[in-house]
């Protein structure tokens, strides 16, 4: 994914991420249901998460590469879905 850009680890983009995380998201395209439960975990520079996304509807058939063929950047930061 490469180095974060400068903004992402600004203070007013984290605080806003925390305090307004649905907003953040549709600035992304991102447009979760309301019984979607949203949590926020801040990071520093030295701790990461891994985010597991939820299995996309109608892929339990597919193998690994398939499912692999299907991940996205943004997906992988957690502004999209399938």
């Amino acid at each position: 994914l490469g180095l974060p850009p400068v903004w992402y680890k600004s203070a007013p983009y984290r605080s806003r991420a925390v305090i307004d995380p649905r907003g953040v998201l549709v600035e992304f395209g991102t447009v979760l249901p309301d019984e979607t439960e949203i949590r926020v975990w801040d990071s520093t520079a030295e701790v990461r998460y891994l985010v597991i996304p939820e299995r996309p509807a109608d892929t339990e058939g597919l193998d690994a590469e398939a499912l692999a063929a299907l991940v996205t950047r943004d997906g992988m930061i957690g502004t999209a879905r399938l």
